[in-house]
């Protein structure tokens, strides 16, 4: 079958796949006319779209059984002895193979073309491919060798052959964790963007695209529709290119942007749309869309007006399932601390990825890289609203230790002012107290006086020993309400009596005084020992 039947087939296949079976045979009946290998080709196609494995998970060129293919394998292309089949697609295949040309021995992936696919079209996508790999090295991306013409005019090249597994499965079998995930998809990022800047677009990011060997190594693999972009503007090469032509787009429609299902121009961010469905893959273990089984139309309606769940919420749906177990184990974690881990930042940054519209995803892979460090470092990320709390919350959450010790130490300086400042006023306090009562006791003391004034003793002579009988026998009728001024003023009376020898008035007061004390300030245990020790000389002088 050459190239031209099969690009009708799929003409015919577009028009019919989303007819109902009335309508459909039809249509049938009338593009395909009397040619009924045509018509049995189209309906092959329908029961293979039909099925779960969808016709959209690879190029049509790849279900359709062109010529028998003679194996290259055992043979030998240039200096290249071809060992085995590795991969195949429905323009070229890829064989391992060994350089043996008695200099060196090298294992490489050797890629060419089928026989009876070379039209001009697909050889100039060949070279394309090869002249893309040419310009390309860097470390996480498979580097090209050597390449030439066989001897049946066939074009082929050899590049750098990495044996390893998917990155998905490499991340499930070694049940990385969320962060060393991410570190993992930076180095996809790095290789992108470094193709980026060399005007390339990949165009077909998947995990079988992105190797992983068991040394860890990640090598980015297969430009077979990479576009190379206009130097001077990030653009479509042309409008006529079969790439981007609606009759037939070469793409894995799981991993394939909106633009590109609806074959419009694409350009970097549709890379990084792809890269947002890969990172959703990575976070979740599932895809960001169910489009198992779908028909064309409803996969575009899906891809293009339908909006992903956030990975929390994929994750919270399967919690208590059983899938929702080993998701998490793969990850080196629980399903509740897996949906914890992927709420906010991680939700924020693969819905940005995601978005519809170019314009409102990362507007590089190098942007789309940056924010996933600024999410490990604890940043905050550009996907996410920069409201004050959650700036806060990153800046404590970055320095836990800092803001621990500052948050103690302020504490601590606060209770110091405090305890200071309730000491210094308790202080104060009892400074007033005292001097209100050194006030009144001065008062007090002026009153007993004034008896021996002559306008009030009216003459007669007043003894120091009438001024003391009068203070105290005063004391309880104008002191009654100030119980501690009338201790202390006990106190200073029975000092007197003690002097002049009155042990028995001095006891007395001493001891209503020490009373007192006990009964209102048993906190002044100065005065209240000082009353004790008085009382005990006076009872010692008493002979008691």
């Amino acid at each position: 079958m050459d190239t031209k039947r099969w690009e009708k087939i799929q003409a015919v296949f577009e028009k019919v796949v989303d007819t109902d079976l009335l309508q459909r045979e039809m249509l049938l009946d009338k593009f395909c006319g009397n040619d009924r290998e045509l018509k049995k080709e189209i309906l092959s196609l329908l029961e293979a779209d039909a099925d779960n494995l969808s016709i959209l998970e690879k190029p049509v060129s790849e279900l359709i059984d062109f010529e028998e293919q003679i194996t290259s394998v055992g043979k030998k292309i240039g200096q290249y002895h071809i060992i085995s089949q590795i991969g195949y697609g429905g323009m070229g295949e890829v064989y391992l193979a060994e350089r043996d040309d008695k200099q060196f021995r090298q294992n490489v992936a050797l890629k060419i073309i089928k026989k009876g696919m070379d039209s001009a079209e697909t050889v100039r996508r060949f070279q394309t491919e090869r002249q893309i790999l040419a310009k390309l090295v860097h470390p996480n991306i498979a580097g090209l060798y050597d390449g030439g013409i066989t001897d049946e005019g066939l074009p082929y090249f050899t590049m750098e052959y990495v044996k390893g597994v998917p990155i998905n499965e490499y991340c499930d079998k070694q049940q990385l964790s969320i962060q060393k995930r991410i570190e993992l998809f930076l180095q996809v990022l790095d290789a992108v963007q470094y193709a980026h800047k060399n005007f390339i677009v990949h165009r077909d990011l998947k995990p079988g695209n992105i190797i992983v060997t068991k040394e860890g190594k990640l090598k980015l693999l297969d430009f077979g529709i990479a576009k190379l972009l206009s130097e001077n503007e990030i653009e479509l090469e042309n409008s006529n290119s079969e790439m981007t032509q609606t009759g037939f787009r070469i793409m894995t429609p799981g991993y394939a942007s909106p633009e590109q299902v609806r074959g419009e121009a694409i350009i970097t961010s549709s890379d990084v749309y792809s890269l947002g469905v890969l990172l959703y893959q990575l976070l979740t273990g599932q895809s960001p869309y169910d489009v198992s089984g779908k028909t064309p139309g409803e996969y575009e309606q899906i891809i293009c007006h339908t909006d992903p769940q956030k990975p929390s919420t994929s994750i919270s749906k399967n919690i208590g399932k059983a899938s929702s177990g080993s998701i998490s184990t793969q990850r080196g974690t629980i399903p509740n601390k897996l949906k914890k881990l992927l709420r906010g930042d991680l939700d924020n940054i693969c819905l940005k990825a995601l978005e519809k519209e170019p314009s409102r995803r990362y507007n590089s892979a190098e942007q789309f890289a940056d924010d996933m460090n600024r999410y490990l470092h604890g940043h905050p990320v550009i996907a996410r609203p920069a409201t004050l709390s959650y700036r806060t919350g990153k800046f404590i959450n970055r320095h836990k230790a800092v803001v621990f010790v500052s948050t103690v130490v302020v504490f601590l300086i606060i209770g110091l002012i405090s305890f200071y400042t309730m000491k210094l006023a308790n202080e104060r306090d009892i400074a007033q107290l005292e001097a209100k009562k050194a006030k009144q006791i001065s008062s007090y003391i002026t009153s007993i006086f004034e008896i021996a004034n002559p306008s009030e003793s009216k003459g007669q002579t007043i003894t120091a020993r009438e001024l003391l009988d009068e203070g105290a026998g005063r004391i309880e009728e104008d002191l009654k309400d100030q119980p501690l001024v009338k201790a202390e003023m006990m106190g200073v009376i029975s000092n007197v009596y003690y002097s002049l020898g009155l042990m028995e008035q001095a006891k007395e007061l001493t001891q209503e005084s020490l009373d007192l004390y006990l009964e209102q300030s048993k906190q002044d245990k100065v005065k209240i020992a000082y009353s004790y020790h008085t009382l005990g000389d006076i009872n010692y002088d008493l002979g008691d």
